[in-house]
């Protein structure tokens, strides 16, 4: 079904479009949904005004309208987009993580070997200190 608002000599009107004809009455809700946006129409009909058929079988109806108001949601694109941009964020920080733990192996790799060598030295030191210190008490 389609759904056309308009006004027409000084009256708000909806046109419909369907395979078959409608009799709306009262208060309405129409939600059409869009790539872009969500459009959701509310209004009260006060009066059917015409009826046609086309030559392809289209059925059509005019109805006078009043309390029309119309809500347009154009939050549904962003919200994707946001979730795209998390999943991004999310899957960079793992990466910037992974890369941040194999520089921290390196370093802490590269501090044991730091370790080992000025223990080395260390003993090499202490090994000179008791060498000359036994060279001082024997003369």
């Amino acid at each position: 079904m389609e759904y056309v608002f308009g006004t027409k000599d000084g009256i708000e009107v909806l046109k419909t479009k369907g395979s078959s004809h409608t009799n709306l009455t009262g208060f309405h809700q129409i939600e059409q949904v869009y790539p872009d946006q969500t459009i959701t129409d509310n209004f009260r009909v006060v009066q059917k005004l015409d009826s046609q058929e086309d030559v392809e079988g289209n059925c059509y109806d005019w109805y006078e309208i009043d309390h029309h108001y119309r809500v347009t949601d154009k939050t549904a694109p962003i919200a994707a987009k946001v979730e795209e941009y998390a999943a991004s964020m999310e899957n960079a920080l793992c990466e910037q993580d992974a890369a941040t733990d194999e520089r921290m192996g390196a370093l802490e790799d590269a501090v044991c070997e730091q370790d080992t060598s000025t223990d080395s030295r260390i003993s090499a030191l202490e090994d000179a200190i008791c060498e000359l210190d036994a060279a001082i008490n024997n003369k």
